[in-house]
């Protein structure tokens, strides 16, 4: 048997035995969502001598969508910070999905930017997202991709995302 043949047959066993699925065999797989979420903390530190500048340690609950995806439905918390001069700066944070036992934590790393509309602020933010870790159906998957978003009210926001998954080298995929 040749190796290529060989390499197929444990493929095709495994995936018959439900230890992977034909979807996890693929490369990466394009996806795509996005979450409604409400400040349940937000903590304003103005920098001394430094007028406009301030840190702003957040955290935000909500809801993601994702039709016919992995995350359709879970609970999002929102866990971030941004420094801010002029309501403008770069934001860091954590995007922790939860669903009964299963989990996944995304890294975010973007912009917020503060413009003036008709007389009153109105702030979007984008960036670049990737998953650092998860568990349960969500373990072993890796991922990364954009982001960008808007406030809806004072304290509420809306973000939109897509990217690209895949289960990572070596991990074997739950069903």
């Amino acid at each position: 048997m040749t190796k290529l043949m060989h390499s197929f047959a444990i493929l095709s066993a495994l995936a018959a035995f439900g230890l992977t699925s034909g979807a996890a065999l693929a490369d990466k797989v394009k996806d795509s969502g996005s979450m409604d979420a409400t400040f349940t903390k937000r903590d304003l530190q103005p920098i001394p001598d430094q007028d406009g500048h301030a840190l702003i340690f957040s955290e935000a609950s909500g809801t993601s969508a994702n039709p016919g995806g992995l995350l359709d439905g879970f609970q999002v918390t929102v866990r971030d910070f941004v420094d801010v001069s002029n309501g403008s700066g770069p934001q860091k944070g954590y995007v922790i999905y939860t669903k009964d036992a299963d989990q996944q934590v995304v890294k975010i790393d973007g912009m917020v930017a503060t413009t003036m509309k008709d007389g009153q602020p109105s702030v979007t933010f984008k960036g670049d997202w990737e998953i650092v870790g998860g568990q349960g159906a969500l373990a072993g998957l890796e991922g990364e991709g954009t982001y960008s978003g808007y406030f809806t009210a004072e304290n509420a926001f809306h973000v939109d995302w897509e990217g690209t998954r895949s289960l990572a080298s070596g991990a074997v995929a739950k069903q």
